[in-house]
């Protein structure tokens, strides 16, 4: 990463601590409000900044956009107001600013929906003050949208509980290399049935814009390329921009960040919801159906009986079963998905993980099973997961003679450990995926198995269970030059020694 990205990064983290530190020796013992409250701040700021941004970029497009802040609304723009101090601050961002970002009119239903039932909890005018002080020394505009998104995941690593509500973020660079294998496209709908702070649709918003630039306007960053998006037409942008995102959470926070998030890059009408994916009531959202579904379900908790939707599948008290049968059926034909899992569910020999497993077969074509090392998730999770990436079949049958292409990857260029770090020392196997998953290469890391094998093994979709490398000791050979080299080099003290010979004869 670019030593000047890094910095900005740790004088980020610096002021987020300090403010987290300062608001808690305030009396905001609570961590969620405390996040909340600073989530609230925060976004007051970037939106200020994000509506500038938008602006200008619209200006470079020659494409609409419509300010936030005009006219009478000017006076609720982060500058107009945050030198204000005293009673009349704390007055007007309680009485003035929030209630102005709930009734915001002129499509702006998701900011609304972020400030639903807002109030400002911080407990008085001084700490308000210092807080607004603290966020006021950052400077957004310069950090790069995926810098600014790491706000929400240093905000959520506060909630001790997260852990436990299997509440864990995806890391980006995992989001990143299964967005590229799934390959979203313009015009496709792109669906999250539990989005968290909804990280795979923001990959998949910029996979496409980048798929859709002008060489000369990429730019990189941290190892990635980013675009504007600038070979969309105009029918194509408002697509991308107001039909193509879906998600939903259970967790009514973790909705109201995504919103948040998905506006700061720009995605002001996306459809985000709270709502239950695979339990309680069943409504019209239930039939609808998808071109692309990409999603990291809860691993942990169980759903009782009762209350598990009627229309899956499979019924199970895991959610990872209901939700790998939700995203099954939630594709349209020829349908694409990517999704983390437990390695459990791909060998636990119960009813409900043989049956899952059978159903995935007979309904999709899995075109990729990667066993990840276990610690992706550190320091969340040491759990070992897989990512299945497969392909929605027009008529669910079981093809035996389909091949399941299987890649074992030993890093992903982190420690794997609880202190997590990242730096060219550690191995890192996911250029070397992605360059073999399109044309399924063999290698000592990857390998086809046949799905008459698979059935008959229980329909047990575990790596190991079918790699031909395991138990196979490998043999460093030498470069054939290097060979070549030494047989030539042999020859010739060969002749030398034969002509010594001969003079002695």
């Amino acid at each position: 990463m670019d030593p000047q990205v890094l910095q900005l990064k740790e004088e980020y983290r610096q002021k987020l601590n300090r403010l987290n530190d300062y608001l808690w020796g305030a009396g905001l013992k609570d961590p969620v409000t405390r996040i909340q409250q600073m989530s609230f701040l925060f976004f007051l700021k970037m939106l200020e900044e994000q509506d500038t941004a938008l602006e200008k970029e619209a200006q470079l497009t020659k494409r609409t956009y419509n300010s936030i802040f005009k006219g009478k609304t000017e006076q609720y723009r982060w500058l107009e107001w945050v030198h204000k101090s005293g009673k009349e601050l704390y007055k007007f961002i309680r009485d003035e600013v929030f209630p102005f970002m709930e009734t915001l009119s002129n499509g702006k239903e998701n900011i609304r929906r972020m400030f639903s039932g807002a109030k400002l909890l911080i407990p008085d005018e001084v700490t308000l003050k210092r807080a607004l002080d603290i966020i006021d020394e950052i400077d957004f505009s310069r950090l790069d949208s995926d810098v600014k998104g790491d706000l929400y995941e240093d905000l959520l690593n506060q909630i001790e509980a997260a852990g436990e509500l299997g509440q864990f973020l995806t890391p980006r660079h995992i989001i990143r290399y299964m967005v590229t294998m799934v390959n979203p496209k313009i015009g496709e709908t792109i669906f999250d049935p539990a989005c968290g702070s909804g990280g795979f649709l923001l990959a998949a918003y910029e996979w496409i814009k980048l798929q859709n630039s002008d060489s000369k306007l990429i730019e990189g960053y941290n190892g990635t390329k980013r675009g504007p998006g600038d070979k969309l037409s105009k029918k194509q942008w408002n697509f991308l921009q107001n039909e193509t995102f879906l998600g939903q959470d259970v967790d009514p926070e973790m909705t109201r960040l995504t919103l948040m998030n998905f506006f700061l890059h720009g995605l002001q009408e996306s459809d985000i919801k709270r709502r239950d994916t695979v339990a309680g009531a069943e409504d019209e959202e239930d039939l609808r159906r998808y071109n692309v579904v990409m999603t990291n379900p809860p691993f942990a908790g169980k759903v009782d009986k009762e209350r598990i939707k009627k229309s899956l599948p499979i019924k199970s008290t895991k959610t990872q079963v209901l939700f790998l049968g939700y995203v099954i059926d939630a594709l349209k034909p020829n349908g694409k998905a990517g999704i983390i899992l437990p390695e459990g569910i791909l060998f636990g020999t119960n009813r409900d993980g043989t049956e899952i497993r059978r159903y995935l077969l007979e309904n999709t074509e899995l075109q990729a099973v990667v066993s990840m090392p276990g610690g992706i998730f550190q320091p969340y999770a040491g759990v070992k997961t897989s990512v299945l990436i497969f392909k929605k079949k027009a008529v669910p049958k079981l093809n035996s003679e389909e091949k399941i292409w299987f890649y074992n990857m030993l890093g992903d260029g982190s420690s794997l450990s609880a202190a997590k770090k990242f730096g060219s020392q550690y191995k890192n196997d996911i250029p070397d995926l992605l360059s073999k998953f399109s044309q399924r290469k063999v290698s000592d890391q990857s390998w086809l198995t046949p799905v008459k094998e698979i059935v008959e093994n229980d329909y047990i979709l575990a790596a190991n269970a079918y790699n031909p490398n395991i138990g196979v000791e490998k043999v460093k050979h030498r470069e054939s030059e290097e060979i070549l080299k030494e047989i030539e080099e042999t020859n010739k003290e060969l002749d030398r020694n034969f002509e010594h010979i001969k003079k002695l004869l």
